[in-house]
């Protein structure tokens, strides 16, 4: 009789187990067609009951990684107004979005060549970054890519630690547990880099962070375009994380061009940003005493002359720093690399003027002004405002530039710089 009874108690142990699964990390993302993707990482088999205005509803399976994890979702409109898992309040979006925050490139970069010191708020001040954007309390943080950079082993583990490759636990760490914080107060719109590309960590995208229905077939090298209308302007999604930098193929430029269209076709006057991870122009870099002209041409040769009137700037990551670009006769290329991951190009000088971009295929472009800043940061979009600031990781306002109705940068910004 006593052994029946213990095996009733711990057959009800192992069932509760089972219906009270831990949640590991939870947050909310925009995704096509005006919907708010719901997402949680659990390490049990069963996904957790949310609340959504006061409805219970159960998530769904997004994708099951044997002995590892599985990752829930739960579909909602945007509009709903509180979404409850587990009494943790996952973060909805406003009626109306007025303050958004920009950050990339973010994780801590170990490879053969560099070895960041991911052990240091300071050396990695990813977590600064995110604590500084919580004080501004964004609508919405969009992230224009690039998550994963513990390729391989640290040499020193008391510096970078011994977490690397592309797993779970990599992702955990130069990701999720820095924004577990700010995950419960703002939602997300995630752009793919060129890190999370098909040969590097396009698991994880696609297992967590990816705006469409997960599917265990071949990666793609492309994720579809899409808008994200957020009343007073529109930003465009663009999956750049395949197309080289300086040699292109016609399949790049064919997929770009088609991606494209998507925006050509629209038959919307809004303002739109145009959000991709490579820029398509970017800072030019002393070499030798003189510039080398950077950007991407797999971009610029499938659309660099094509965009609709209405586009008032690109917003980018991929170059570690933050940058504004006051291009001629196409829209201003805005950069904000600088979010955690070893910097680039820190030596620079603080304006170039007239700086102009020439490339094989016979294209030139113009830069009448590119304006640098140094060391790790974000920016935050303030629409009711019309400004665009920089802020470094100490959340200290770097630079404030002004936006006009349309929300582009005002030309003769010079001297709103601090």
């Amino acid at each position: 009789m006593i052994n029946i009874f213990v095996h009733l108690f711990l057959l009800l142990a192992i069932n509760f187990s089972f219906v009270h699964a831990e949640v590991l990390y939870t947050w909310s993302q925009v995704i096509p067609e005006g919907k708010l993707s719901v997402r949680a990482i659990i390490d049990n088999d069963v996904c957790p009951t949310a609340f959504v205005d006061g409805k219970e509803t159960t998530m769904l399976e997004r994708c099951d990684e044997d002995n590892v994890e599985k990752v829930c979702e739960l579909l909602v409109q945007k509009d709903v107004k509180e979404i409850n898992i587990n009494n943790v309040q996952i973060p909805t979006l406003p009626k109306k979005i007025n303050k958004i925050a920009f950050i990339g490139d973010t994780g801590c970069r170990i490879n053969m060549l560099h070895q960041q010191e991911c052990n240091s708020l300071e050396g990695w001040p990813l977590k600064k970054n995110l604590d500084s954007i919580a004080l501004h309390k964004p609508d919405l943080i969009i992230h224009v890519g690039d998550y994963h950079y513990r390729r391989t082993k640290c040499r020193d583990t008391q510096k970078c630690g011994s977490v690397h490759g592309y797993n779970a636990q990599t992702w955990y760490t130069d990701w999720f547990e820095p924004a577990k914080d700010i995950s419960q107060q703002s939602p997300f719109l995630f752009v793919r880099g060129n890190h999370e590309d098909c040969n590097r960590a396009h698991e994880g995208w696609f297992r967590y962070l990816d705006p469409y229905q997960f599917s265990s077939e071949k990666c793609e090298n492309f994720v579809p375009s899409w808008f994200l209308d957020i009343v007073l302007m529109k930003f465009f999604v663009f999956d750049s994380s395949s197309g080289e930098d300086i040699i292109t193929t016609k399949s790049d430029v064919d997929a770009f061009s088609k991606q494209f269209n998507k925006l050509t076709l629209s038959d919307s006057d809004k303002p739109v940003w145009f959000l991709t991870h490579r820029p398509l122009w970017r800072s030019p870099k002393k070499e030798f005493l003189t510039f080398k002209n950077h950007g991407n041409l797999s971009q610029i040769e499938a659309f660099g002359d094509d965009f609709p009137s209405n586009v008032a700037a690109i917003v980018s990551g991929h170059i570690h720093i933050a940058q504004i670009l006051l291009m001629d006769n196409v829209p201003d290329q805005i950069i904000v690399g600088n979010g955690g991951a070893l910097l680039h190009a820190q030596d620079q000088e603080h304006i170039y003027r007239n700086i102009e971009f020439s490339y094989l295929n016979g294209k030139h472009y113009l830069a009448h002004e590119i304006k640098n800043f140094f060391g790790f940061g974000f920016a935050v979009l303030d629409l009711n405002d019309h400004k665009l600031i920089f802020y470094n990781q100490d959340n200290d306002e770097i630079y404030s530039a002004e936006l006009t109705e349309d929300f582009r940068i005002v030309a003769d910004f010079d001297h709103h710089s601090r």
